[in-house]
Formats: C-alpha cells, structure tokens, sequence
C-alpha cells in the first residue's frame, strides 16, 4: 500500500516510518550477509577484489531484469556472467557485453520499465488472452 501512494496508506492507519525502517534494516541485513558470503566465495576481503564498476553493472542489470519480480533479478545474474562467458565461446571481446548492457538499460528504461521479466508476464498474459479467445463457454 505505501509503494501505491503514502497518502493512502497514512489514511489507512499504516505506520509508515516503521515499515520503511524495517525494510531498509531487513535490506542491510541481507547485503550483509550476501557480502560476507561473497567474501567468502572469492577467498579475500580487499577492496580491490569488488570494484564499484561492478556494483554499477549488477544496479543496472537488476533494472535491466526487473525489480518487481522475483525473476528479474536471477535473469540479471545470467546475463551478468553468462552473455560475457558467451561472448568469450564465439572469440568476441566480452567488453561488448557492457556496451550490450548500456543499450538494454537505456530499453528498459525508456519502453520497458518492468523490465524483462514484466515484458514476460506481459506476453504470457497476450497469449493466454489469445488462447481463451478462441474458446467457447459449454
């Protein structure tokens, strides 16, 4: 109800102050604990071992995925390592990928602000919607 309007939400009886901090300390808690596994995974605790290049390109893949979902974020993760490795097979430079990257950010931002996984469930409902068409009631 707060994403919707805090307006609404105020004249609900909704605490929004609470809510809202409870959400950013659930958020620090769980990239506290996805740092630490990180940290874990590549062996060292060294700045040097996360640039912020890194963060910027996983903010703008999980745009670029979708927020709103549960599926966005994992297919940002796909692409983030699987398109360069991809790239890599067929002997092109996986920089591209960023480049790649920039311009589908640039899409979701403009035309598809859900995202990948919102353009899906968009076309998932276009062909049920097509499938039920055809049908007639019994």
């Amino acid at each position: 109800m707060i994403r919707r309007g805090e307006v609404c939400a105020i004249a609900c009886g909704v605490d929004i102050v609470a809510y809202k901090v409870w959400a950013f300390t659930l958020a620090g808690f769980l990239a506290g604990i996805a740092g630490g596994l990180l940290a874990g995974g590549v062996g060292q605790l060294d700045g040097g071992a996360f640039p912020a290049s890194q963060s910027i390109m996983v903010f703008a893949l999980t745009i670029v995925g979708g927020a709103y979902s549960w599926f966005g974020p994992i297919a940002a993760g796909l692409l983030l390592r699987a398109f360069p490795a991809l790239l890599n097979d067929f002997r092109v430079d996986g920089n591209i990928a960023t480049m790649v990257f920039g311009a589908g950010l640039l899409h979701a931002l403009i035309t598809a602000p859900q995202g990948i996984a919102g353009q899906i469930a968009d076309a998932a409902a276009s062909l049920r919607k097509l499938a039920t068409r055809g049908k007639k009631a019994p």
